[in-house]
């Protein structure tokens, strides 16, 4: 059971830890702290605490390092309307205001701003319909018997795609093959258009609906791979990592796994939620020394992807909480203006 007194050195060996990285030692606490107790008090508060399992000690003559349930014990303690502080609420907003009009870029631009304010790594996932469909097409000749076929999915991800043809195509043309085929293909997902498109007359129309489908398949693949990272670099700089070569090495083997960003993705439920994993709590092996906080962003019952940041376990989970929070809202500002 955690009494106001534990709970009060817990707090002060987790915050010493999140900040020097070296193990607190009960000398630390009392002296450093105005607990207004001995260092034999605090000690044996702490053989309690480690005998709770909310802190370890790497050696037997060490100070206390918090466990996973101590850091967890540490992040619910956090008020629940704990605020992004107002510097890092600046740098997010004027970085994002400032990249360039592409959905792929907003996300790679916001992994860029958490990897440099939390110096550790952080990754998005691009935004991805909850039934993935194409929202338009549009056709362009680019010269004679040369055309682009211009694709825009429904997470305004936009495919372009070179058509020739066997005649040359008068504007006329292309404008009502563009309005034939947008009818057979628009609001459409990659099952649908593989199950149910009928299969037009003219020869033209044919092979642009193939096309159509040809890219669907493409951003269906591409969609399931395709992930922003920022910040690898900062993360082997941490301090677990200078003599540990097998924690770096596990970091490697998450960071190259798609299935690890899937179930991350999968992980968080859609509607702004802001999800934190500490340690074991993380279902893949690779991740069972790390931290992971990860928020959701798109728009409600359309699109979604995700925004977060891997770590080691000695997180300042106070800043990057509600700093990954505001990430993923802004995102979500953004994507919602484009969607409308």
């Amino acid at each position: 059971m955690l009494t106001e007194r534990k709970s009060q050195i817990l707090k002060i060996i987790a915050n010493d830890y999140i900040s020097t990285a070296q193990p607190v030692a009960s000398s630390v606490v009392a002296r450093a702290h105005g607990l207004g107790v001995s260092s034999a008090t605090v000690r044996n508060e702490m053989v309690a605490l480690e005998e709770e399992g909310y802190i370890h000690r790497p050696h037997i003559s060490s100070g206390g390092v918090p466990s996973d349930k101590g850091y967890r014990q540490l992040v619910q303690w956090l008020d629940d309307s704990l605020q992004v502080g107002a510097d890092d609420a600046h740098r997010v907003t004027d970085e994002l205001s400032e990249s360039s009009e592409d959905v792929d870029e907003w996300a790679n631009t916001a992994a860029g701003i958490l990897a440099a304010l939390l110096d550790t790594v952080a990754f998005a996932t691009p935004l991805r319909s909850h039934t993935s469909s194409i929202k338009g097409i549009e056709l362009l000749e680019l010269q004679e018997m040369l055309v682009m076929m211009v694709v825009v999915m429904q997470e305004a991800v936009v495919y372009r795609q070179l058509i020739r043809t066997t005649h040359s195509i008068t504007s006329s043309d292309l404008e009502h093959t563009r309005n034939r085929v947008n009818s057979l293909v628009a609001g459409k997902s990659l099952l649908s258009l593989r199950s149910s498109t009928p299969e037009p007359d003219a020869e033209f129309d044919r092979r642009v609906v193939q096309s159509a489908v040809d890219v669907a398949r493409r951003h269906e693949t591409q969609r399931l791979k395709s992930r922003k990272l920022q910040g690898l670099s900062r993360l082997f700089r941490q301090p677990e990592f200078a003599e540990d070569g097998e924690r770096a090495q596990m970091a490697v083997t998450a960071i190259e796994s798609d299935d690890v960003f899937e179930g991350l993705a999968s992980a968080v439920p859609t509607g702004h939620h802001t999800v934190t994993f500490i340690g074991s709590e993380n279902e893949h092996d690779s991740l069972k020394q790390f931290s992971v906080v990860v928020c959701d962003y798109g728009v409600d019952g359309e699109a979604s992807g995700v925004v977060g940041i891997l770590a080691p376990t000695r997180l300042a989970y106070g800043r990057a909480i509600p700093l990954v929070s505001y990430a993923g809202t802004s995102l979500s500002g953004i994507v919602n203006r484009v969607y409308g």
